[in-house]
């Protein structure tokens, strides 16, 4: 099977609200079986970014990081699986199964710390990279297989590109 091509995209936010708002116009956008890894350093902003996310899903729920349980699962128009493998060493059999359970439910999951990830698994992904910039700002490298994601992402760009 051919690769996709990647659409690639890189903004950068300057305030909290707009990292959110990308994640929300996104989250407009999902579709069932949408999967976005979440790559970057503490503090990049990555949960911020999962919090707009689940707002365009519809979730009315807090979201806030998973790390010490893995998996959240918030319900929205779709469901919202938010994944964080930062504390895991490597991916035993039990996490590698819980991860490809949560990719084929159907609902949008949004993995922070994916580098763990097998490339099968990733494969049709939507991988984003946060890195911080000057003072607030952060810097987000999008790449996805999804056109309709790309132009969502697009729409109303008030951060720039």
């Amino acid at each position: 099977m051919p690769e996709a091509t990647l659409l690639r995209q890189r903004f950068v936010t300057t305030a909290p609200e707009q990292t959110r708002a990308l994640g929300a116009r996104i989250g407009a956008a999902a579709e069932p079986g949408d999967v976005c890894l979440l790559e970057g350093e503490f503090g990049s902003s990555k949960t911020v970014f999962v919090q707009g996310l689940a707002a365009g899903l519809g979730v009315d729920a807090y979201v806030g990081s998973p790390s010490f349980v893995i998996v959240n699962q918030h319900q929205g128009r779709l469901t919202l699986y938010h994944v964080d493998l930062f504390r895991i060493e490597r991916l035993d059999p039990e996490i590698e199964d819980t991860v490809a359970d949560v990719i084929e439910a159907g609902g949008v999951a949004a993995i922070e710390w994916p580098e763990l990830v097998p490339p099968d698994t990733r494969q049709g992904a939507t991988p984003l990279r946060f890195r911080r910039g000057e003072g607030d700002a952060r810097i987000i490298e999008l790449e996805t297989p999804q056109e309709r994601l790309a132009r969502a992402a697009r729409e109303d760009d008030a951060a720039g590109h």
